[in-house]
């Protein structure tokens, strides 16, 4: 006798599971990159509001570095060595907090606001406030309720990643920064104690997420009810559901289903991999996009971004150009000696600043016993040519030539890639019209 169980199966019927299976994988993919950002973010948060790791701030108060960064900081891919950061993790949730500013006497400072989806939504500073006295309100999508003065900016969510970043001009000028940053202050906007909240419970690592396995989804259904996904996406939320994604769900424990239990396991790995491979040579010199910081429905741009450079400014505030090749399309290493070379004409066209900063190929900075991570306008000693003209040098030995030394930017052994930062780019920056030159072998 013939039971259901060893009937042949139709072509029909195994078109159907076929068709059943690959939805499954796609919409699990999709769920990675659409939620990597959301699960980065939360860890992220997790990691620096909890007391035992070094240099965290409760939630709700700002944490002011006093030095920059160095090959040491790790928490974070690709920092600047440009500024000293002031960094707050918000919980809008809890009441409206008030960000005060002091004068900081035309130096450039910038606070980005980013949503819990790595979205930037707000900018306090040089460029769009200015650089005298300010005060403003920071309330949640939902707040209602009498409000202190100040100028009112609302969060699409009650998660908020506050990134100060105030100038440093040089080794010397490091002590003055550090006394001013202490004049930015976050306080309750509404009357009333609120005692200092640390995070508590395990804390997983920002980078290693792609070893989540199928738990990782339970981080996202939980980070999705702390705050709800953005206005809109109700058809990819549909998507979600289908598979047991869905705020406040454990599918971890909760998805039965063999297919849908085992599309959900690998697409973590699937799209990890996908996220790693984002960060290829490019065909150009130098590869930069003008769309990062607000993505709205480029969700894959929104988590390569979050992967290879989180916290990215908008291109208006800056532009980060990334080069891992030199002019005739070879990887970068130390194994040789390269110059980027810029004419008097053709400088890097900015309104605040410039800068050139080494990272391994890992995107952290690199340890080298001069102590330099970056070079930029502001270099002490920077030499110009006779004609006006810019020749940094980069290379892992030390140059014995002193001109030279002077514009070094060392580099690691092995592979390495670079990133320009343009702050306050000019228009030429923000329509494609300044080409920055190609490094070269020397």
């Amino acid at each position: 006798m013939t039971t259901s169980l060893t009937r042949p199966s139709s072509p029909g019927s195994i078109e159907r599971i076929g068709q059943k299976v690959g939805t499954a994988a796609s919409v699990a993919v999709e769920a990675y990159l659409w939620g990597y950002p959301l699960v980065l973010m939360n860890r992220t948060k997790r990691l620096l509001t909890c007391r035992d790791h070094r240099g965290a701030a409760p939630i709700n108060t700002l944490r002011h570095r006093t030095a920059l960064a160095t090959a040491r900081d790790r928490e974070i891919v690709k920092p600047n060595n440009d500024t000293i950061y002031s960094i707050g993790w918000l919980d809008l949730a809890a009441g409206p907090l008030v960000l005060d500013v002091p004068e900081v006497h035309g130096r450039y400072y910038s606070f980005q606001f980013l949503d819990a989806y790595t979205n930037t939504w707000e900018y306090v500073g040089r460029r769009t406030t200015g650089t005298h006295p300010g005060r403003f309100v920071l309330v949640g999508p939902t707040w209602r309720g009498d409000l202190p003065d100040g100028k009112v900016l609302t969060s699409p969510t009650n998660t908020v990643w506050l990134i100060g970043r105030t100038i440093v001009d040089s080794p010397e000028d490091l002590a003055e920064v550090a006394q001013l940053v202490e004049g930015y202050r976050l306080s309750p906007a509404v009357d009333g104690d609120r005692e200092p909240r640390w995070t508590t419970g395990p804390i997983e690592s920002p980078h290693t997420i792609g070893e989540a396995g199928i738990e990782f989804f339970d981080e996202l259904c939980a980070a999705m009810e702390t705050d709800p996904a953005p206005t809109g996406e109700e058809d990819t939320l549909a998507r979600f559901a289908t598979l047991g994604i869905a705020p406040g769900r454990r599918p971890s424990t909760d998805i039965t289903d063999p297919v849908a239990r085992t599309a959900l396991e690998h697409a973590v790995t699937i799209g990890d991999r996908l996220l790693a491979a984002r960060r290829t040579k490019s065909e150009r010199a130098w590869d930069y996009n003008l769309e990062l910081g607000t993505y709205g429905t480029n969700h894959l741009l929104r988590a390569a971004v979050a992967r290879h450079g989180l916290g990215a400014l908008t291109a208006s505030e800056a532009i980060y150009a990334t080069t891992e090749i030199d002019a005739t399309g070879r990887q970068l290493t130390g194994a040789h000696d390269y110059r980027l070379h810029f004419d008097s004409a053709h400088l890097p066209p900015v309104d605040a600043f410039w800068s050139l900063t080494m990272y391994d190929d890992e995107s952290f900075l690199v340890h080298n016993p001069a102590d330099r991570y970056a070079i930029g306008d502001r270099t002490t000693g920077l030499t110009y040519g006779p004609d006006g003209s810019l020749e940094i040098i980069i290379q892992h030995r030390q140059p014995t030539d002193a001109t030279e030394r002077a514009n070094w930017l060392p580099a690691p052994e092995g592979n390495f890639q670079l990133t320009m930062r343009f702050y306050e780019p000019r228009e030429e920056m923000l329509t494609n019209r300044y080409v920055i030159p190609a490094v070269t072998r020397r």
